[in-house]
């Protein structure tokens, strides 16, 4: 299985919710419960990409943060430097998945 995929998330969810309301409107059940599944699925891949996103960033803050404080105490502040953009990009990406 791959990875969640937003894009496909809200394509499913987009989808099914079109083939939900054209159901109804022409009194097609099938189509209809077919368009509900098709959204929920695009809402639980959404969760998932959504939590996927988190942890990636949640593992680089703290990965930025401990090589950070190795560099800091090893004196080496160009690695400091880099350790402290990875752990930003984690929190940005933690923000972007909240």
């Amino acid at each position: 299985m791959s990875a969640p995929s937003r894009t496909e998330a809200k394509k499913d969810q987009f989808v099914g919710s079109t083939k939900d309301t054209l159901g109804s409107a022409v009194g097609n059940e099938s189509l209809q419960s077919k368009g509900k599944t098709q959204n929920a699925a695009g809402n639980t891949q959404e969760t998932a990409a959504n939590v996927t996103g988190y942890v990636q960033g949640a593992a680089d803050q703290v990965g930025g943060a401990v090589k950070g404080a190795v560099n800091s105490l090893t004196g080496n502040t160009t690695g400091e430097a880099g350790n402290k953009a990875q752990e930003k990009k984690g929190e940005a990406q933690k923000a972007f998945n909240s």
